[in-house]
């Protein structure tokens, strides 16, 4: 067998991405809600090739376990940028609040634990990480093992140890977050999060904006009526009768469309093509007349959409207010939905828009022309990356790396990882608020965090691979122990606070749990106990935070140990 391999053994490229591809493959497996994710997965198999294969392993370059890590982590930093710098904003304030809680205890809970259990550096780092399911903070941690001046050997040992670890740790760090944030932190205060998710619902869709009821962006439809009733209504009226979810996109009379302007009167036997949700049209039906079929009067209103950041005077605010101050500009157009980094966030009267969300807009061309400059920047839908621009900002992220601050003779560096990710927030950042300055698709900076996570964890695992059959013997049992004790502890911790300090409302308080160790999966089983998607709307912020704070935990744990 090992002689049909050899090829494969022998060719350092060919033995990445075996790894890669089969490592990819476990992580897609799915065991009920859990599934082990890319980074593990490929953690895990990279391992184990380097467990069986032991000295055979082909030299792994670490220049590109470093260049793999950089793309990966200055990703997180490029699409957690808007949110994390529009943190501090007084209504997302408790949600980061709960962030930093999680976070500081998960660093106390996995300190103390590894004194406790007299675990060694490695072993220490890989439990924190594993247990935070946070795959960075591995590689900043590694980074900053590679600057202790360690031997060879040491450094091979200290990385194997907390590669072993983070694979021990990681599967409940996952599924233990999961069953906090939709079954026991629910009933440790005493909650139905089904009835606090309909509770949730039911109290948004009361909320006017623009006086009419919550937005059910997956209700936008187009709709023609012979007017009858509204015979004798200018549009003016027309408008005010109907309220502004429903908008009079096109008007036809005796075969020809007229031209639309706010005094021009109805007769009996026009006809028209009314656009909005499809609660708003049923209302505003007996106020016109009888719906007809007239696809040609109706075809393209709903096919013509727009892709826009927010501008800045909209951050902040909550839809209610945003549509309130954009006024008769945004009149004509209608939300299909709101995207924060790659998550959808729910569309109610009191989202909080943050810099960086993306509308998808409908509605005539003509009307998506005069309102897109109002509500911000279109997005640039071509398809090739501004390399420059992502490359300038990996090269400032390395330069931030190169910095040393000397303390009481003690080397303080963020190391070319940490660099990476403070470079990926400001460049994220400012990239939010100019996003025709430089085409940078979110797939883009997707695949750079895919990729390079990808890379990365198959190098660490193919080379922590011939010391884990004895860092398993030694620490397993203590380690799988440890790890529930610092995936729960820090959970159960930002319940209280979010809960009995913030007040932060249940349903939202659960998402933030979730984000705040970086678990989309955790989210998505509370938003499915609860029946809303309400959670997602408490995730976001804690999610861009937790991720920063958990990976800039590497360096402070080697510092600490």
């Amino acid at each position: 067998m090992l002689e049909v391999l050899r090829p494969i053994v022998q060719s350092p490229e060919a033995m990445l991405f075996l790894t890669v591809a089969l490592g990819v493959r476990l992580g897609r497996l799915k065991l009920g809600d859990f599934s082990f994710g890319n980074a593990a997965g490929t953690l895990i198999v990279g391992t184990i090739l380097g467990a069986i294969l032991g000295g055979a392993v082909p030299e792994l370059s670490p220049t590109l376990k470093s260049v793999a890590f950089l793309l990966f982590v200055f990703a997180v930093g490029f699409q957690s940028g808007p949110q994390f710098f529009s943190s501090l904003g007084r209504r997302t304030l408790p949600l980061a609040a709960i962030a930093l809680v999680v976070t500081a205890t998960g660093l106390v809970t996995a300190l103390s634990m590894g004194r406790l259990l007299g675990l060694d550096q490695g072993s220490t780092i890989g439990l924190a990480a594993g247990s935070l399911s946070e795959t960075a903070m591995l590689g900043t941690a590694y980074g900053a093992l590679s600057g202790l001046g360690l031997s060879q050997d040491a450094l091979l040992d200290a990385q194997g140890q907390a590669a072993v670890a983070f694979a021990l740790t990681y599967v409940f760090g996952t599924i233990g977050v999961i069953l906090f944030c939709s079954q026991l932190g629910p009933r440790l205060i005493g909650i139905d999060l089904r009835e606090e998710g309909h509770r949730f619902d039911a109290e948004q869709a009361q909320v006017a904006v623009g006086g009419g009821q919550l937005l059910d962006v997956r209700s936008l439809v187009a709709r023609a009526f012979r007017v009858d009733a509204a015979d004798g209504a200018t549009i003016t009226q027309l408008r005010d009768r109907i309220g502004s979810l429903v908008s009079v996109q096109r008007v036809r009379r005796h075969g020809k469309d007229v031209e639309l302007s706010p005094d021009l009167e109805l007769k009996r036997g026009d006809l028209i093509a009314l656009q909005g949700y499809r609660p708003a049209i049923v209302r505003a039906a007996p106020r016109i007349g009888k719906e007809v079929v007239a696809d040609e009067l109706v075809r393209d209103l709903l096919g013509h959409g727009a892709e826009v950041v927010i501008a800045q005077r909209f951050a902040g605010k909550t839809l209610a207010e945003a549509v309130q101050l954009l006024g008769d500009a945004g009149r004509g157009i209608f939300l299909r939905g709101i995207k924060r980094q790659t998550q959808e966030v729910p569309v109610t009267a009191q989202t909080v828009l943050l810099p960086g969300d993306i509308l998808s807009l409908a509605g005539p061309p003509e009307r998506l022309e005069e309102a897109l400059p109002h509500v911000g920047e279109s997005v640039n839908t071509g398809k090739r990356s501004d390399i420059s621009f992502l490359a300038a900002g990996l090269f400032c992220g390395a330069l931030i790396g190169l910095a040393t601050l000397m303390v009481n003779g003690l080397p303080i560096t963020l190391s070319a990882g940490g660099g990476a990710l403070v470079a990926g927030l400001v460049f994220g950042w400012w990239h939010s608020r100019h996003p025709e300055r430089s085409n940078v698709p979110l797939a883009a900076t997707q695949i750079m965090w895919d990729f390079g996570l990808a890379t990365f964890c198959a190098l660490v695992g193919l080379t922590a691979g011939p010391q884990a059959v004895a860092a398993l013997a030694a620490n397993g049992a203590l380690l799988l122990g440890a790890g529930v004790v610092v995936t729960l502890v820090p959970q159960l911790v930002g319940l209280l606070v979010g809960h009995y300090l913030l007040k932060v409302d249940p349903v939202l308080l659960f998402g933030a749990l979730a984000g705040a160790q970086t678990q989309d999966a955790a989210m998505l089983a509370a938003s499915d106990v609860a029946e809303s998607s309400a959670p997602a709307l408490g995730f976001t912020v804690p999610y861009a935070i937790g991720n920063i704070l958990l990976t800039i935990m590497g360096p402070i744990i080697v510092a600490l140990t």
